[in-house]
């Protein structure tokens, strides 16, 4: 393997795994406080994708900068979505696996919905635009794009401050009680479907974010999200639910797997390795790797 090759690799596969850790830590959130199964996911960040999109073409922003418009915009979503179909599922619910299969079954068909939706008002096209040069960096004779590192550091720069979020804000405390003892934050007063909205709003929130970064490289469409679901769950499980540590250390494991088997093996063979960790997880350690 020449010098160049292995650079490559090294940075693309981290990059590429920043990017991994950020698709799936809202899903980690939704899952981890709520339990439920969101595999409409991906379709959230198609729309962020899809906000972005419009933020560029329409009104000139840059795509990074279009975050203050896709943040409000898909949170709202998210919200919309958890007042109008799953709050009546969890307090309808009596166990947690009840509030599983349940979500299980209707975020299938909220990703349906959501897919034919963005087909019929936007058709299957695919679109994109022209992501703003922001030069190379040369690394030991290899270049990268600046922007991609940036996509990066963005990535990891929101994963921090969700675990500071979660860590040190009252709501963030609110919501790892709810995980750790759901009776004994309810009798401090704690309210649970307020943070049941807040954690799945959150959620979509931050699967948005990761549909404005993807948009920055390749074309959008209805149909992009299904791929980035897969990658999501395959992160949750080999992280342990609920571990934001777990998550960023798996989504690097991952990004590694699918851009070694992009660079060395065959491009069409990436959800392959994908669905191959998956099983090999749910063998050798089904509760991940960080679970407590």
């Amino acid at each position: 393997m020449s010098l160049s090759l292995f650079l490559d690799i090294l940075i693309g596969g981290l990059i590429l795994g920043a990017l991994y850790s950020l698709i799936s830590v809202g899903l980690n959130l939704q899952y981890g406080v709520m339990r439920i199964l969101n595999v409409a996911h991906g379709d959230f960040l198609m729309l962020g994708a899809y906000a972005t999109y419009f933020c560029v073409i329409l009104f000139g922003l840059n795509p990074f900068t279009s975050f203050i418009v896709v943040g409000p915009l898909m949170f709202s979503v998210g919200l919309m979505v958890y007042m109008i179909i799953l709050r009546r599922v969890i307090k309808q619910s009596k166990s947690s696996e009840e509030v599983e299969s349940k979500s299980l079954l209707l975020c299938f068909g909220l990703s349906f919905v959501i897919q034919n939706f963005v087909m019929i008002v936007w058709t299957a096209n695919y679109r994109g635009y022209e992501t703003p040069s922001l030069g190379t960096v040369n690394i030991f004779g290899t270049a990268f794009e600046i922007y991609r590192v940036l996509i990066a550091v963005i990535s990891l720069v929101i994963n921090i401050a969700l675990y500071l979020y979660l860590k040190f804000t009252k709501s963030g405390l609110a919501m790892r009680a709810i995980v750790d003892n759901p009776e004994g934050a309810q009798l401090t007063g704690i309210n649970p479907y307020n943070i049941y909205a807040l954690s799945f709003s959150i959620g979509a929130m931050l699967s948005a974010f990761a549909g404005s970064l993807i948009s920055t490289y390749m074309a959008i469409s209805p149909f992009i999200g299904s791929p980035y679901t897969i990658i999501a769950l395959v992160l949750i499980i080999l992280a342990g639910i609920g571990s934001f540590k777990g998550n960023i250390v798996g989504g690097f494991i991952v990004g590694y797997l699918v851009y070694i088997t992009l660079r060395l093996i065959h491009p069409a063979l990436t959800l392959v390795i994908v669905y191959a960790a998956l099983i090999l997880i749910l063998l050798l350690r089904p509760r991940g790797l960080f679970a407590r």
